[in-house]
C-alpha cells in the first residue's frame, strides 16, 4: 500500500536514541512518498529544537538522506493555490494549512494511507484517507 508519510514520521527516522526510531526508519525504507515541504519541516524541526543539538550541516545531510530513500514529491503554484482557495470552506486555519498541503500532496500521489504522530491533525484534514501512527 502506497502511504505518505509526515515529517513528525521523517523526524523520528533521524533520531536513532528515539523509542520510536526503528519503526519510522523502517517506513523511510519502505518506498513510500512525502512532500517537499515536509523535507523543509524536517530541516526546521532538526535545526530548531535546542534539545536535539543538531547542527544546520548535519540536519541537511539527514534531509538529504531523507530524499534519496524516499519518493518526494513536490506540488506547483497550481495546485497550492487551488489547496489555499479551498481551505477557507473547509474551516481550514493557521498552521493547519501545512496539514492541507500534505494531505493534498498525498490525493496528487494516490497515497491510500497517511503515517504520522499527529493524527488528529490528519484525521481532521483528511477524513477521506486512512491515518495511522506508528
Amino acid at each position: 500500500m502506497k502511504c505518505f508519510l509526515d515529517s513528525s514520521i521523517l523526524v523520528e527516522s533521524c533520531l536513532s536514541n528515539s523509542p520510536k526510531y526503528a519503526a519510522a526508519d523502517e517506513l523511510v525504507n519502505g518506498g513510500h512518498t512525502t512532500s517537499a515541504h515536509a523535507l523543509a519541516e524536517v530541516y526546521a524541526t532538526l535545526t530548531g529544537d535546542a534539545r536535539l543539538r543538531i547542527s544546520p550541516a548535519d540536519a541537511a545531510a539527514m534531509v538529504k538522506d531523507l530524499a534519496e530513500r524516499l519518493d518526494v514529491q513536490p506540488m506547483g503554484v497550481a495546485e497550492y493555490l487551488e489547496m489555499i482557495g479551498s481551505a477557507s470552506g473547509k474551516g481550514v486555519r493557521g498552521g493547519g494549512i501545512y496539514d492541507a498541503l500534505h494531505v493534498q500532496t498525498a490525493r496528487l500521489c494516490h497515497c491510500a494511507e497517511i503515517r504520522t504522530l499527529n493524527i488528529g491533525h490528519f484525521r481532521h484534514a483528511a477524513p477521506d484517507m486512512v491515518v495511522r501512527g506508528l
